[in-house]
């Protein structure tokens, strides 16, 4: 899944590196870096959210979001949006799926319940990572 960096966070600062968790959040992480320049940066950094302190984690190539802190109990996974994960909150929620045709998203009790159901989703092929606004 190769895509560029989004015209939203063009303008940002983009870090040099980024830790991702190959393994699911409620076990020991297994974290790796990827470095600015090599062949996973890009798509690491597009896959990366803004929504309150996430982890972004990876299974079977698809890079998502998992909340590190949780400051709300109501939680949803986003399967087609802008950004793939499990996030804390509607307001979250909304800025993974605005502007996105057939976003696809569901409230769930926990996040760790999120995370089984888009590793599920996942292992169907039916997660995908869209441009808000895009014309198809």
């Amino acid at each position: 899944m190769h895509s560029q960096v989004p015209f939203f966070i063009e303008g940002l600062r983009i870090p040099s590196s980024i830790q991702i968790n190959n393994a699911v959040s409620t076990a020991p992480p297994n974290l790796i870096t990827v470095y600015q320049g090599s062949s996973d940066f890009e798509d690491a950094a597009r896959s990366l959210t803004d929504a309150d302190e996430c982890r972004l984690h990876c299974y079977k190539g698809v890079y998502y979001n998992i909340p590190v802190r949780i400051k709300r109990k109501q939680f949803f996974y986003i399967v087609r949006g802008s950004h793939i994960g499990v996030v804390a909150g509607w307001e979250d929620a909304l800025n993974c799926v605005l502007g996105v045709p057939n976003a696809e998203y569901h409230e769930v009790e926990s996040i760790a319940i999120g995370e089984r159901l888009l590793r599920e989703a996942i292992d169907q092929g039916k997660v995908e990572m869209v441009e808000p606004w895009a014309l198809f």
